[in-house]
């Protein structure tokens, strides 16, 4: 199919928001459309596996495969050429998570920005660990969701509930009390929201600053802490999946077991022979 790839582009991110996805998925889905012009000139059937290839034999891994050719599918939707999708990569089913920050090193980061008194992501990372928020609802959380305890937001299709338990906002009253309504509970240097980008650059730069493993700091290790921590007092795994806005049981249930590191652990504990 011959068309102008600009105006293409422009249609499908029409497309995209006529299907009420999430920002983040647009984006996403428009920059790997964006990427699939840049290498084939016409949506086909045999350029869609050709790019598929390409992917793979550049190191992507499959989980960001996947992303682009879901975006390339939709893309197939919206022209009307289902024929010239293509299948996904097939992934091994994930039985456990794997650089989930230690109690002990998120206790030591804390300690770290306290000493510094850097109040900001002090009360940043509490905030990540003790919400279990995704790092793209995290950056969205303002003042007015703070006072009345927990925030409301369209986010992978649905709307989600995300609560801000009592002891956060016992600790942090101080910290916001002079925050406006609409004000973010972390922005920008500027004021603004900040990015998901912006928020992993800096759990980047804390661990090289405070000689933390980096594999631990980045934003969903915090939800992978909340989680675990959550299921260490309360082992309500029904609850645990609406609190994290999981669909599926079956997706919280990961937490149910040992962490890939303690795999390891308990695997070299006992082979001994």
């Amino acid at each position: 199919m011959k068309k102008d790839s600009a105006e293409i582009l422009n249609q499908y991110e029409d497309f995209l928001r006529e299907r009420e996805l999430a920002e983040n998925t647009i984006d996403a889905y428009t920059m790997s459309v964006r990427d699939f012009f840049s290498a084939h000139t016409e949506v086909t059937k045999q350029a869609g596996l050709a790019w598929k290839r390409e992917l793979l034999e550049q190191g992507k891994k499959p989980q960001t495969v996947n992303v682009r050719l879901n975006a390339y599918n939709s893309l197939c939707e919206m022209l009307g050429m289902e024929g010239s999708k293509c299948k996904t990569v097939k992934i091994h089913q994930a039985t456990a998570v794997s650089n989930v920050i230690p109690v002990s090193e998120y206790e030591r980061l804390l300690r770290c920005l306290e000493q510094d008194k850097n109040w900001k992501w002090f009360y940043g990372v509490k905030l990540l660990a003790m919400t279990g928020a995704r790092v793209s609802e995290y950056i969205r959380l303002q003042k007015k969701d703070f006072d009345r305890g927990y925030a409301e937001m369209w986010t992978k299709g649905k709307i989600r509930r995300i609560y801000i338990p009592k002891q956060f906002r016992d600790e942090a009253a101080a910290y916001y009390a002079n925050a406006e309504p609409d004000d973010y509970l972390m922005p920008s240097r500027y004021g603004g929201q900040m990015s998901s980008r912006g928020v992993a650059e800096m759990l980047q730069k804390y661990a090289i600053k405070y000689g933390i493993d980096p594999k631990y700091m980045h934003p969903h290790s915090f939800r992978h802490l909340f989680a675990i921590e959550f299921l260490k007092r309360n082992n309500n795994l029904s609850l645990l999946a609406d609190l994290l806005g999981h669909s599926s049981v079956a997706t919280t249930a990961i937490y149910t077991r040992l962490t890939r590191e303690e795999q390891q652990n308990a695997l070299d504990d006992a082979v001994n022979w």
